[in-house]
């Protein structure tokens, strides 16, 4: 089975040794494709500890191919999962990972052992939790530890983020609520029948992380915690590897858009009316919501009522009152 790892990167240079670790701790790492969306700029180079130098390594690595854009052409990090879709070809499995990861020795068996202890769950599943920190690797406490998606560290009219708690390293797969951005394994034929939305511009909780978690749940996919760790991701910031300018260009961006992608993820989520979603997002959503909106293999307010959300949204969202209080 191949497997196909994508990579959002926005000028962090870690995102070279990310890529060598998992060719060098993959048990067949013939088996193994990578796809990079770089944001990055190349004018920058050497202003920042080795710089977007560093970068050009990527293309001397066989089976990794590379989707360089201008950091200033960047939409967020949903836009650059994206493009990294793009560069899938024939894998059989996706594996969705932050650019600053490490690999456990033989992941990718690991992974697909444990996809089908899930699938004698589940049939349609897909492997999401939090990674142990990079610095715990080695620590013995914490490797009997997995982080599972089973709460929300807000719920408020302005935002809905995913959260989870360490729980110990269950012995079956676990059932989980939905996705972490930093470790997602699934079937590629499932990416492909649930790409992510494009236009969504500078996204990050809910329009990440929570939207596409009820969009592959309504599409009748259920969330597992594996048994084993593959993969470790850096949970201390990465700030200090972006230039400045970069990191300037960005926040500017995120500010702009953040709340008129939340109007746009609300009326997906069936929290607001059409008429509330900004005037930036009011065509496209009227051509795609068909392709982007939650599945109906199973109800939308079922999967809040899963994950005991429908007490908290009837408290902040009038529009989702009318429809299911």
């Amino acid at each position: 089975m191949k497997i196909f790892v994508s990579i959002a990167c926005f000028i962090d240079s870690d995102v070279v040794n990310t890529v060598n670790d998992l060719f060098r701790q993959a048990k067949f790492p013939g088996r193994i494709s990578v796809g990079v969306c770089l944001q990055y700029a190349p004018e920058l180079a050497g202003e920042h500890g080795e710089g977007a130098d560093e970068f050009a390594a990527l293309d001397t690595i066989e089976r990794v191919r590379v989707d360089k854009l201008h950091y200033t052409e960047a939409r967020g990090p949903i836009y650059a999962r994206y493009r990294c879709e793009q560069l899938l070809r024939d894998e059989d499995f996706f594996l969705q990972i932050d650019c600053h990861s490490r690999f456990f020795a033989d992941w990718d068996e690991i992974l697909l052992e444990e996809f089908a202890r899930c699938r004698e769950v589940s049939d349609k599943v897909v492997i999401s939790h939090y990674p142990i920190s990079i610095t715990e690797m080695d620590n013995p406490e914490r490797l009997n530890m997995i982080g599972r998606i089973n709460r929300f560290r807000e719920v408020s009219a302005g935002d809905i983020k995913m959260h989870g708690t360490l729980v110990p390293i269950p012995t079956s797969p676990l059932s989980g609520f939905g996705i972490s951005a930093a470790m997602l394994f699934m079937e590629s034929s499932v990416k492909r029948a649930l790409p992510y939305d494009a236009n969504l511009h500078n996204g990050l909780h809910a329009a990440e992380q929570f939207l596409y978690s009820a969009r592959l749940w309504t599409a009748g996919y259920d969330f597992m915690v594996p048994t084993r760790h593959a993969l470790a991701t850096e949970y201390l910031s990465n700030r200090d590897r972006i230039p400045d300018p970069a990191w300037q260009h960005y926040c500017s961006e995120y500010n702009k858009w953040r709340l008129k992608t939340w109007t746009k993820v609300k009326y997906y989520l069936e929290l607001d009316d059409l008429v509330q979603v900004d005037e930036s997002y009011q065509m496209d959503v009227r051509e795609n919501r068909a392709r982007f909106a939650p599945g109906t293999t199973r109800a939308l307010v079922d999967y809040y009522r899963f994950v005991g959300l429908h007490a908290e949204l009837v408290k902040y969202f009038p529009f989702y009152v009318q429809r299911y209080a």
